[in-house]
Formats: structure tokens, C-alpha cells, sequence
């Protein structure tokens, strides 16, 4: 079986399917990725093994090297390739996340690459995380039911607690990777870059950041502040986080151009911050203590960001809740609507760690498909029946 990965963002799903595709017998494994060189350089390449063949999705002649490789399947997760480079196609998001997608320049050229995906179509598979994912995928995208599998998460895989990824996890291996104390609890930053300013509904977002700071450091931890992609960001705003980033040796800043890879952030953290990142739903899987910024100004307005040919776009938003999937009450561990109870759920988590376990396993219950620590092998079967 021969499989090969487009990805705009290897990580999460498609990181650790390929990753353990990559190592099982009688399965070849190539993945062309934006700068691989930058994946190569990041922590994880201690931890998770990787059996294949990185190119660079950009290069000149990786379209003629793909179609060489002869793949059985190519595994894409939110963008597609200009020609078709295999006859059956498996989408792999990213992510499993609260907002609304719109897929209809997807489907048009998923038209164009393997045929119409709204009726049962023998080339085209879509990767549902569960039953709920799965529905939705078939009510709003417009998927054929035969399309759309629920097979759950592989990223769960790496995630939960005794997986032996994170057994192997050494702190004092990574510490070069890192220019904080990692073995000070670690307060893990990491917000979508869709709202805007994250704590800027709330006040003044450069003196409510350096606030945050200040209190993570009286707790005696570290903030890791992983942002999108540098250029998503108005130069002002890079500027000032790299700035305060500056000015504390317990902080970090990240941004996901120059470091790829979260998977070791998740695992080194001890509590997630975030105002409803799909980062949120991968750390649910550790059990570990997560914190949910409601990014809604109520009685303000309420802005959405978008790129669009390059371009940043903010859009004045009417009814902010149109944008969302899942309520923003559906989730897995502490809701915050103002910041002094951030401040407060900061404390609550650090000093129980267990405080959000419960509610973290009761939404994986709810929205993916058996998270046991065997999800990529069934993933495995399945492409390996579908394939045959």
C-alpha cells in the first residue's frame, strides 16, 4: 500500500496517521509538506518516529515525484493539489473545532479531481472524527452518506494519558528547543487567529496579556504563547507579543511559520488557554485542565478575521454566533467570560490537574469515535479493505 500525504499543515491527524503508516510493514509512506527542512529541525523528530519520504510540496518537481511514487491514495486535509496525483482521494482535517466551513470551492474542485462527491463515489472518502462530525458532514457539507467515515481521532493516539509517546517524553532532552524552564509547569497560550485580538473584547489587549504573564509567572510557570502563522497577524500586533516575550524569561512565543509542530507543546503543557482553537479538542485527550476564552463581545462588536489571496481581511460581524458549529457551552473543561476569571481558572488548574478530566473524557464521549489508543490502526484497516 502505497500512500502519500499533501499537507498544508502536517501535524495533528495527518502527522499521526503518516507517522504510524510510515512503520507498519508492506505500507510506504510519502508526505510533501510546506518547508519539511523547518518540520526536520522541530523536537518531535525525537519522539515520533517517522518511516518515509518528506518532500517539499512547493518544490518545482514534487508533482512528477508524487506520480512516480505511484500512490494508491493521497491523503489531503483542507487543500487539494492542481492535477489529481491518485485515483481514490481520503480527506484528513486538521482539526475537529467548533466553527462553521465553508466547503463550496472545495467541492468544486473536488468535482474536478475525482467527480461528484454529493452521490456514493469509489474514489472519495471523507474522514468524519465521529457520528455528530459525520452528520454534519453530510447535513451542511453535502457528502453522500457512503463518502463520510467515522472513524475518530489517530492524533487521540499520541494524546492520552500512557500513550507511549508521551511515556518517552524526556523535558531535559528538549530543553534546547525551548528558552524556558521546562521543569517549571508550562501554561500553553494558543489561540485561533479568526477573532482578532484575543483578550481585546475584555480591555486593552497589550496591558491584558502582560497581566496574564505577570500572574503565570507569581504561580511559578511558564506562558508558551503559540500563535498562526506570522503573516495572518498585523505587523503592530506581532511586534507587541514579541516584545513582551522579550521582557520575561518565562515566556515563549511560537509562531506556527517558524515552529510547526504542537504536538510536543501539548504534551510539555500542564494547562491549555485558548479562545476556542481546534488545539482545544487534541488537548481534551490528555485530561489535562483547559481554558476556554469566549471570544463574543457581548454588548460590543464582534469582528471575524479571514485571508483572502493573501490579503487580511476583519469583518464587522452581525450575529457572531452564525460562524459556530458546536455551541460554545459544548466543550471539555472551564468556560471564562471576563478576566479576572481567567485569572482565577489559571490558578484552579495549576493547582488541580485534575479539575477538568471529567468533563474533557465526557466530550470525547460525545463527538469522537472510540479514542482507545488504537485509532490509526483502524484507520489502517479501513484504507487498506477501501484500497485492495
Amino acid at each position: 500500500m502505497r500512500i502519500c500525504f499533501w499537507s498544508t499543515s502536517f501535524q495533528a491527524d495527518n502527522q499521526a496517521l503518516a507517522s504510524y503508516l510510515s512503520v507498519q510493514p508492506g505500507v510506504q509512506v510519502l508526505v510533501a509538506l510546506d518547508h519539511p527542512d523547518r518540520y526536520r529541525q522541530e523536537p518531535v523528530n525525537r519522539l515520533l518516529p517517522f518511516g518515509g519520504t518528506m518532500l517539499d510540496r512547493q518544490a518545482p518537481g514534487t508533482l512528477d515525484a508524487i506520480q512516480e511514487f505511484a500512490p494508491d491514495c493521497l491523503i489531503v486535509d483542507n487543500h487539494l493539489p492542481k492535477r489529481r496525483l491518485a485515483q481514490r482521494l481520503y480527506v484528513l482535517w486538521h482539526g475537529y473545532g467548533w466553527r462553521v466551513d465553508d466547503l463550496s470551492v472545495m467541492k468544486r474542485e473536488l468535482r474536478k479531481l475525482v467527480g461528484d462527491v454529493a452521490r456514493p463515489n469509489p474514489d472519495f472518502r471523507w474522514h468524519a472524527f465521529g457520528e455528530r462530525d459525520r452528520t454534519y458532514r453530510i447535513e451542511h457539507s453535502g457528502f453522500a452518506p457512503e463518502n463520510v467515515l467515522a472513524l475518530g481521532s489517530a492524533y487521540s493516539d499520541l494524546l492520552l494519558p500512557g500513550a507511549p509517546l508521551a511515556a518517552r517524553l524526556d523535558r531535559a532532552s528538549l530543553a534546547g528547543h525551548y528558552r524556558i524552564d521546562l521543569a517549571r509547569p508550562t501554561v500553553l497560550l494558543g489561540m485561533t487567529w479568526h477573532h482578532g485580538g484575543a483578550l481585546a473584547h475584555w480591555g486593552d489587549d497589550a496591558q491584558l496579556h502582560e497581566r496574564l504573564a505577570e500572574h503565570v509567572g507569581a504561580l511559578g510557570a511558564n506562558l508558551l504563547i503559540r500563535m498562526h502563522d506570522r503573516h495572518r497577524y498585523e505587523r503592530a500586533e506581532v511586534q507587541r507579543m514579541e516584545t513582551l516575550a522579550s521582557r520575561y524569561p518565562h515566556v515563549q512565543l511560537e509562531f506556527k511559520n517558524s515552529h510547526p509542530d504542537s504536538l510536543v507543546d501539548l504534551l510539555l503543557s500542564s494547562l491549555l488557554i485558548s479562545n476556542y482553537s481546534s488545539l482545544l479538542n487534541a488537548f481534551y485527550y490528555t485530561g489535562k485542565p483547559s481554558i476556554h476564552i469566549d471570544p463574543i463581545a457581548h454588548g460590543g462588536p464582534n469582528y471575524r478575521r479571514d485571508l483572502r489571496w493573501g490579503t487580511l481581511r476583519t469583518k464587522k460581524l452581525s450575529d457572531p454566533l452564525a460562524s459556530w458549529k458546536l455551541s460554545p457551552d459544548d466543550i471539555g473543561g472551564l468556560r471564562v467570560g471576563n478576566f479576572d476569571e481567567l485569572l482565577a481558572a489559571v490558578s484552579q488548574g495549576l493547582g488541580d490537574p485534575a479539575c477538568c478530566s471529567a468533563a474533557a473524557h465526557a466530550f470525547t464521549e460525545r463527538h469522537i469515535t472510540l479514542a482507545d489508543g488504537a485509532s490509526c490502526e483502524r484507520i489502517r484497516r479501513v484504507l487498506q479493505s477501501w484500497l485492495a
